[in-house]
This record gives C-alpha cells, sequence and structure tokens, in this order.
C-alpha cells in the first residue's frame, strides 16, 4: 500500500497539491488529423526534452526545423520518443473520461464536460469535437497519436543510421494503441489525412500488425494483442495471448505515471480538483472512486486482472463453466491484492440541482428492482483518511463466484467485474456496444467524407434505454435527505438504480466472443 494526500477541495490548489500546467509549444491543428504542422512542433517539443522520464516535454520554438533536420539529428528516433509517450498519455487521459461518462459508469454534474456526453443517443460529431486534453478531444487525440506514429515509424526510422531497435519497438506499440483505441470506440474513421473511413475491423487490425512488431516493449504489447483479439472475437488468439502476458508477468500492471507540470491526469481535474465535482459515480460504484487522487496519478493500461477476465470470457463462451469461474476469481483475487490510496474526501456527492447523492455508509443499493440489496457500495462523505482504491477493486468475492451454478449468472458477474475492476480505464463504453462518431472537422473538411457517412453518426444498441433520458445513471429515490445543507440528515437508506446495464448485457448475449 502507498499512501498519497489531498483533499478533494479548492483547498488542493491553495495549498500546493496542484501544480501549474504548462503546454507544448504548439496549437491545435487546423483539422482532426494530426497536421505535419503539428506533428513538428510535437517532435521538437521532445528533442528538448529529457528522456529520463516517461513523459517530460520541454517547451521549444523552432517553427523553422524541417522534416530532414530531424532525419539527420544525431540519434532521431530516441530524440523523438518523449513525444510519442506524451501524446500517448494525452490519447489515454481523454479516452478514460469519455468513455466513462457516455457509458453507465459516471454522471456529469458540472460545466466543465458538455453534458450531451452523459445521454449516448445524444452524443454527435460536435459532442466529440473537442481538441488537447479537453475531455471531449478524445478523436482528435488518438488521430494525433496514430500520425505522429506514422511520422516516426515511416519517416524518421527509415532515415536513422543506427534506430535503437526498443524505441522502434515502442514507437510500434503507442501506434498500435491509436489503432486499437479506434477499433474500440469509434465504428469507421480516415487512417490517412484526407482519407475515407474506414471500419474498426480495419483499424483492429492494423493494430495487431503494429503490436506484433512491438514484442520487445515489454508484455503489456502482449496484453493490448489479447485485448485486439477479443475485440476480433478471436477466442483463440486472445486466451492465447492473455495466457502468454500473464506467463511473462503474472501480476502485470503497466501504468505509466503522468507529469504533473507537463501532462496531468486530466480526469483528476473533474474528479477532484474542481469545486464543483463534475463526474459523479453510479452509486453502486461510489466505493471505487476516486480512482485517480493527484495529476500524477497513473492510469493502468495492461493489467493481469484483465487477462483472466478474457479468459474467462473465452471460457463461457464454449460452455466451460468450471474455467471460467477459475478466471473470473482469478481477475478478482488479483484486483483485491492492489494497494489503496489515503485521500482527504472533500465532495460532498451533489447532484447538478444540489440536492445530495448518496453519500452514507448506511445506504444499500441494488443493480435494478428484480436485485437484493448490497452493503458497502456507498462510503462515507465527506471524510478524512479515506482509503481508495487506485489500480483496481470490486465487490465480488473470490469464494462467491464458486457458488454460480449456471451460465447466465457468470456472465453478470463477469460484465460487473469488467466494469468494477476496470472502472476508469475506458473499457465500459465498448463493452456496451457503443460507437463513437469521428469528430465535426473531419466530415467538414475530408472531402471524402459527407453527413450520414459510416462513421458519422453515433452507434447505440437497441438494448440501451432510450427514454427517459439519461437512464442508466438514474436511480430512485432521488431525495435521500431532509435538506441540501452540510448537516442535512439521511431519510432513505435503500437506492434502486433503475437499470442493471450488467443484467442487459448477459441478457442479450453482447460478447465478441458469442
Amino acid at each position: 500500500m502507498f499512501t498519497l494526500h489531498c483533499r478533494r477541495t479548492n483547498e488542493a490548489v491553495r495549498h500546493g497539491c496542484v501544480a501549474t500546467g504548462r503546454r507544448l509549444a504548439a496549437s491545435a491543428p487546423r483539422r482532426s488529423r494530426c497536421s505535419r504542422g503539428f506533428v513538428h512542433v510535437l517532435l521538437l517539443a521532445a528533442l528538448g526534452s529529457s528522456a529520463c522520464d516517461f513523459i517530460n516535454p520541454a517547451r521549444v520554438d523552432n517553427p523553422t526545423t524541417t522534416e530532414e533536420d530531424l532525419a539527420n539529428a544525431k540519434n532521431p528516433t530516441k530524440a523523438l520518443m518523449p513525444g510519442l509517450r506524451a501524446q500517448f498519455a494525452r490519447m489515454i487521459s481523454s479516452y478514460v473520461i469519455a468513455t466513462a461518462v457516455i457509458s453507465d459508469d459516471y454522471s456529469i454534474h458540472g460545466t466543465g464536460i458538455p453534458v450531451d456526453m452523459d445521454e449516448p443517443h445524444l452524443v454527435t460529431p460536435k459532442t466529440v469535437n473537442g481538441t488537447g486534453t479537453s475531455a471531449s478531444g478524445i478523436y482528435w487525440n488518438v488521430q494525433e497519436l496514430r500520425a505522429l506514429g506514422d511520422f516516426v515509424i515511416d519517416v524518421i526510422v527509415p532515415k536513422d543510421e543506427n534506430p535503437d531497435p526498443a524505441h522502434v519497438a515502442e514507437a510500434h506499440y503507442y501506434r498500435g494503441m491509436a489503432y486499437l483505441t479506434l477499433g474500440e470506440v469509434f465504428s469507421h474513421a480516415p487512417h490517412e489525412e484526407d482519407g475515407e473511413p474506414e471500419p474498426a475491423s480495419s483499424a483492429l487490425e492494423k493494430a495487431v500488425a503494429d503490436l506484433g512488431r512491438a514484442a520487445a516493449f515489454g508484455p503489456q504489447v502482449t496484453a493490448a494483442l489479447a485485448r485486439a483479439h477479443r475485440l476480433q472475437g478471436s477466442a483463440t488468439e486472445a486466451e492465447a495471448a492473455a495466457r502468454s502476458a500473464l506467463a511473462e508477468e503474472p501480476d502485470l500492471l503497466f501504468a505509466p505515471p503522468y507529469d504533473e507540470a507537463s501532462v496531468p491526469n486530466t480526469a483528476v481535474f473533474f474528479l477532484v480538483l474542481r469545486a464543483l465535482q463534475e463526474m459523479q459515480p453510479l452509486p453502486r460504484l461510489d466505493f471505487l472512486d476516486p480512482k485517480y487522487t493527484v495529476r500524477s496519478s497513473p492510469v493502468p493500461i495492461a493489467t493481469a486482472e484483465e487477462m483472466h477476465l478474457i479468459l474467462a470470457e473465452a471460457a463461457l463462451a464454449r460452455s466451460d463453466l468450471a474455467a471460467a469461474g477459475e478466471g473470473l476469481a482469478n481477475a478478482v483475487r488479483m484486483a483485491k491484492t492492489r494497494g489503496t490510496a489515503s485521500f482527504d474526501e472533500g465532495d460532498e456527492r451533489r447532484n447538478a440541482d444540489l440536492s445530495i447523492r448518496p453519500r452514507h455508509s448506511e445506504i444499500t443499493i441494488r443493480a435494478d428492482s428484480a436485485s437484493p440489496y448490497r452493503a458497502g457500495l456507498v462510503v462515507d462523505r465527506p471524510a478524512d483518511g479515506l482509503d481508495v482504491p487506485h489500480t483496481s477493486a470490486t465487490s465480488l468475492d473470490a469464494d462467491s463466484i464458486a457458488g454460480l451454478a449456471t451460465a447466465g449468472e457468470l456472465w453478470h458477474s463477469l460484465w460487473l467485474a469488467r466494469q468494477e475492476i476496470m472502472l476508469l480505464e475506458g473499457r465500459r463504453l465498448a463493452d456496451l456496444g457503443i460507437r463513437l462518431p469521428m469528430m465535426q472537422r473531419e466530415i467538414d473538411l475530408n472531402p471524402n467524407i459527407k453527413e450520414g457517412d459510416p462513421g458519422t453518426v453515433v452507434v447505440v444498441p437497441s438494448y440501451i434505454p432510450r427514454t427517459p433520458r439519461y437512464a442508466m445513471d438514474i436511480y430512485a429515490p432521488v431525495e435521500l435527505y431532509d435538506g441540501t445543507g452540510p448537516d442535512a440528515e439521511l431519510l432513505e437508506t435503500e437506492v434502486t438504480m433503475r437499470v442493471d446495464m450488467n443484467r442487459v448485457l448477459a441478457d442479450n448475449d453482447v460478447s465478441p466472443f458469442r
């Protein structure tokens, strides 16, 4: 266990828990693909940075540097790696926020995130039209990483007289992760400037190809391959990769830290630092929040838990209930070995209208009206010295999994485990079957794309409830307290979620392996 201390209020800013961020010397590109000028600025930032930290880009202003200058620089591939690492961090940061609020993980209750992101059916290309590390910048950031990877791999490496194979492998990993994200989150997207939209299946194929060239970077590559093969529906390949990743590192955890001065963990702004916490978890996920407590908090990108869950899902798909239960129990056990952070919690758990959300441990939650009430899902807030999971955790118990007798029970537990264990890691949106549209500027400026083309509208499966609005986030009763003041007393101790999306996923047989 390690300990972090920072109060979740504006006091954090006044008392120095927040460092002043600085951005690279670049403006957002004119269009969503990574413009050549923008790539150069990112690379210049990398050339002037220290390679000691995973990400630590420095400010460099030199607009006259050319592609040839970069290629002729001493060890150009090595020099450009910090820029790739920084953009990878930005992509992950925006990715985890967008997928959390559009799915049934978090509700939006502030002004810092576009409110339409809270309802999948309302998402449009304008909703995901942000740039930089904004919450709506998921498309922009993934395309920036893909284009920067293209530049390093296709332009710089061939002109580098002696590139380090480890750096080349790492570059392929980052581009592979960009393609993996394109295939996981978007139904269609172009893979080059002014290109035609390509389906998610094409992006996943390119991800597998890049990751296949990245093996030297570590077991996180094998884990990414398992994830890609799962999305492709290739159970045999996904299982093989998951087993290989676990054999390489049984307690696998690849979670590079953020640089709080240059590339901070953006989710922390919405979870912790702002006066109004824009991101509020579903009441039944309250015990997991906040997963990231400081601006340098790492985001888990590849974990042993996910590998065990992939093995469990593949076993379930072939009706091997014993192996499925074993894989699920292994994931739960691994999650319970991860540490917690001691956190001074100042969040009063409020809705947008300032009414109080569940914030007392006496409250029990049920996933829908047909489910039992469960204790331990809500913790007391505000509170000093609150222990919060910083990597993964779950409300499931490994021993109780052994008592699950039917495939339906195991499927339900699998989806619940994936939601809880991988909270704020970006997987939930794809598990729900939702695919986002590309950003509006791509449609407006790409001559090969027009309104109504594949990838220009959100894809929402019919089993996602359309009414009432925000149905996946709604619970009852809403009025749990006798007022809205700090001393408001609890009146109701039983809360019911409107819909259990894990039951919906189990009933609709949505696994990629089926």
